[in-house]
């Protein structure tokens, strides 16, 4: 699959993403949105139901205070018992109740006769039957102008129940009104058979309610509905008191943000795409040149990118990954550097400097070579600090490197450029040289060895005398004896006859006379074999 193919993909399954993350948003906020109308729905409902319960125990306050009231207990027993007018009993309830906030006010005597006030045949009928069921109390009924709120309560004098105090609200058009007053998201009414009876927006009289869905539709406006209960005895004929919350703004709401879900979808998709089209056009070109550069690579090429002078993101990772390829020559030669490097401390001595055992064994097997091709003498010179241990034992093991550095120092300015300097190990070094006589070799040891006894080691303060031992030996290689092993051992036992001779000195192993017997022979030979001797 190209890349082309696959940004197609991408874009359109960003597309996608983007059209079904727009809609499951809009989803979910419109059912958050929902749910938390219903919820506030739920609550005032409740708040109603409680402002209603407070109306109906101020009215049983009421009755208590009326049936209470001594003066119109003493009227009304005149009244009852001693068939006395009732006009004293009249202007005494106006006088003394007369002001109090209620729609029905009314005493009846034990057999359901209304003594004071007026009220329809149907009230009047409820309170008579509900004597006889309970002394004191609430209820509700049903009058032509609305739901009748009542409560009831005895007037009892010296023990004797004289009559019933009833006083009550008419729960009419007007009520629901003033409950609603000033209130436009808010409707409550009541309902029966499907029907609004009274309600505080007029405009919803008459309505169809839909008590399934419990919803309410006026003429410009959708209510979503919650019952409120009216707790108390209502004899069945009371209809349902319903409140409504508006929700056409709320719906006019989430229309107006599905609209902009949309619309953003759309735009997102759009701009999508024109990105897709953008990365396709103006991508391929810096694209290809990378994937080009990228297998020359891996081929183990670092070729040169051309730099663009434009600014897009594009051409800035090209002009990065031209700079990769800069900072990769470089780390190459640093690495090539870094090498070479590793390659000399590995052959090198970490403390002194002088080449290391390693070394010899990869120099020697080419000097021998070269011995045997031009004939010369290959001379090894064995040297050894005297005394070294002493010197680690008095001073330390700092100073005894400090002495060993002194000595490198000293090998390095007094031998010869042809010379090969070697610490073999410890306080053993090792100097070999090409010759054409071991004389020179001879002359070198003794060199060193006056050298080091003449300049102590100055080290914090204080003089540290130091000797040197050396062994020397020879080979030369026309005879094929110029092995490294046994050039050593010659050197080696020099250098033991110099230590025991008492230490200080200077040794030459027999090998040395030998080898400028050998070298004289061959001479011979050539001169007995160029042209001239043989005429």
């Amino acid at each position: 699959m190209t890349y082309k193919s696959r940004l197609l993909i991408y874009v359109g399954t960003l597309v996608i993403l983007i059209t079904g993350m727009m809609t499951l948003s809009f989803r979910m906020a419109q059912d958050v949105i929902l749910a938390d109308a219903q919820e506030h729905l739920r609550h005032a409902a409740h708040v109603k139901q409680d402002q209603i319960r407070a109306q109906r125990e101020e009215l049983a306050r009421y009755t208590e205070l009326i049936s209470g009231d001594l003066r119109l207990q003493e009227a009304l027993y005149l009244v009852l018992q001693l068939r006395a007018g009732d006009e004293g009993l009249l202007a005494y309830y106006r006088r003394q109740f007369g002001a109090l906030p209620v729609d029905v006010s009314l005493i009846l005597d034990g057999s359901g006769k209304v003594l004071l006030g007026q009220a329809d045949s149907g009230l009047a009928r409820q309170v008579g039957r509900r004597m006889n069921e309970m002394q004191r109390g609430h209820f509700y009924t049903r009058s032509p102008r609305g739901v009748v709120m009542a409560a009831m309560a005895p007037v009892v004098y010296e023990g004797e129940k004289l009559a019933t105090v009833v006083v009550g609200r008419i729960l009419s058009q007007d009520w629901l009104m003033r409950q609603e007053e000033g209130s436009s998201d808010y409707v409550l009414f009541f309902e029966e058979g499907g029907k609004v009876l009274w309600s505080s927006n007029p405009a919803c009289r008459g309505k169809d309610v839909d008590l399934a869905q419990g919803e309410l539709r006026g003429d410009q406006e959708y209510y979503r509905l919650h019952p409120v209960e009216l707790a108390g005895d209502g004899g069945g004929e009371v209809p349902q008191l319903w409140l409504g919350i508006s929700e056409t703004s709320l719906l006019a709401l989430l229309k107006r943000y599905q609209h902009w879900a949309q619309g953003l979808t759309a735009g997102g998709g759009l701009v999508v795409l024109l990105f897709g089209w953008l990365v396709l056009r103006n991508f391929s070109k810096p694209f290809m040149q990378l994937m080009h550069t990228t297998e020359q690579m891996m081929n183990g090429k670092l070729p040169t990118m051309k730099r663009s002078s434009s600014n897009t993101e594009m051409d800035r990772l090209v002009n990065r990954f031209a700079d990769v390829l800069d900072a990769l020559r470089r780390e190459q030669d640093e690495v090539r550097r870094v090498h070479k490097k590793l390659q000399e401390s590995a052959i090198r001595d970490s403390l002194t400097g002088l080449y290391n055992r390693r070394y010899l064994q990869e120099m020697v097997p080419g000097l021998l070579a070269q011995v045997v091709r031009d004939g010369r003498y290959l001379t090894a010179i064995l040297l050894d600090l005297d005394y070294f241990k002493r010197i680690n034992d008095r001073y330390g093991h700092l100073a005894g490197d400090a002495v060993l550095v002194h000595f490198a120092t000293l090998l390095k300015h007094n031998s010869r450029s042809t010379d090969h300097v070697f610490r073999l190990g410890g306080e053993e070094f090792l100097i070999l040289n090409l010759a054409d006589r071991p004389q020179g070799s001879v002359v070198l040891a003794n060199k060193l060895r006056e050298a080091v006894a003449s300049q102590p080691l100055r080290y914090q303060g204080q003089d540290i005398p130091v000797s040197v031992s050396a062994g020397v030996s020879c080979c030369f290689g026309e005879q094929g004896e110029g092995s490294l092993s046994r050039l050593l051992s010659e050197a080696d036992k020099a250098l033991y006859e110099a230590k025991s001779a008492g230490r200080n000195n200077v040794v030459v192993h027999p090998s040395c006379r030998q080898a400028e017997s050998n070298l004289r022979q061959h001479q011979l030979k050539l001169v007995s074999s160029t042209p001239d001797n043989i005429s």
